[in-house]
């Protein structure tokens, strides 16, 4: 409701910028040459005038000069004045004498007439012209404002972020703290559990300040990997049956950080890693410009665990919108064995 409000409001004003117009002109003319009115012949005239002005401002400036059609506008703009001038002509010295009304104040040849047409013409163009830049550099004025609005606001935005931010990272440097606090207190009493204390603070870490749309080189994936197999060898006091091969060299490698974890994590939570005939194992084979990574497991037909992950649906969206078409994901899901084999192309 507010843009046809400003619409009526703008249509007013320049209706009642013309009435003041045509009745300074008029009250000249009247005081000066005291001719009989005809409302008629005036009522015409300045409808020329306004056809023009805003033949002039809303049609051939914005839709030629400012789209840098400057030779069109210019013949444009000629030939509007003269049909202009050639129908002001026609008014006043065609269809007013017809129609018996009051004449023009002074006499004149159809020549001169028409020149000064051409001549009154031309004002109302040079006007129209002043009121379209002048109209645009209002906008154009608006447009920064706004923009420069947007710009404190996003700034704004940005600031309590940060500062969302930097209050967040106070509960993770608590926990770190802590972690390290009963490290110095267990360590004297059990070393396999201040060992435990420490893989957890590394993978905790690793999980909470890597940016998980960004890279991170392929050695701190597999450290992490190592991390949490650690974890689980110390929590079922080093009875699993773990295969971990690396192949290849993970040096000037990068790859989206937290994806293997999610395939390893699949594995202890659903696998029967207790049988030394059927270990868990994990292989991941670097070659120049490819990654081959295959975890493969037996299946566990009792109680399962029941964790929470990143999951593989969330992954297969993250491989997705990092490695499109770059990537090669199969997972094999037999009735006593499970295997996923992930290629990226690097």
């Amino acid at each position: 409701m507010r843009l046809p409000s400003l619409l009526r409001q703008a249509w007013l004003l320049h209706v009642l910028a013309w009435l003041c117009f045509a009745v300074y002109e008029q009250s000249v003319l009247l005081f000066t040459h005291a001719p009989q009115v005809a409302l008629l012949p005036i009522f015409l005239n300045y409808l020329l005038n306004a056809a023009l002005f805003y033949a002039n401002s809303g049609l051939l400036l914005p839709r030629l000069y400012a789209r840098q059609r400057r030779a069109l506008y210019a013949a444009s703009a000629l030939g509007l004045l003269v049909a202009y001038a050639l129908l002001r002509t026609k008014l006043y010295l065609g269809l007013v004498p017809a129609l018996h009304l009051p004449p023009a104040p002074v006499a004149y040849s159809d020549e001169d007439f028409w020149i000064l047409s051409l001549y009154r013409g031309s004002f109302f163009l040079f006007v129209s012209l002043g009121y379209w830049f002048a109209r645009s550099a209002i906008a154009l004025e608006t447009q920064k404002r706004e923009q420069a609005q947007q710009l404190r606001a996003t700034e704004r935005s940005l600031m309590e972020a940060n500062l969302a931010f930097l209050k967040s990272q106070i509960n993770p440097h608590f926990l770190f703290n802590s972690l390290n606090f009963l490290y110095a207190q267990v360590y004297p009493h059990s070393e396999p559990a201040a060992q435990g204390i420490l893989l957890l603070a590394d993978t905790m870490r690793y999980a909470l300040h890597e940016n998980n749309e960004g890279k991170v080189p392929l050695g701190q994936e597999v450290q992490h990997l190592h991390n949490y197999i650690a974890m689980n060898q110390l929590r079922y006091h080093q009875q699993l049956q773990v295969q971990f091969e690396v192949t290849g060299s993970d040096q000037f490698v990068l790859i989206l950080p937290l994806v293997l974890i999610t395939f390893v994590e699949n594995c202890f939570k659903h696998g029967e890693l207790a049988d030394p005939d059927h270990p868990l194992r994990i292989e991941l084979a670097v070659a120049p410009g490819q990654l081959t990574f295959q975890t493969h497991n037996r299946k566990r037909h009792g109680p399962k665990e029941n964790r929470a992950g990143i999951g593989l649906a969330n992954t297969r969206a993250r491989l997705d919108l990092v490695y499109p078409g770059r990537h090669s994901l199969t997972i094999t899901d037999a009735p006593d064995a499970y295997t996923c084999h992930l290629t990226l192309a690097l």
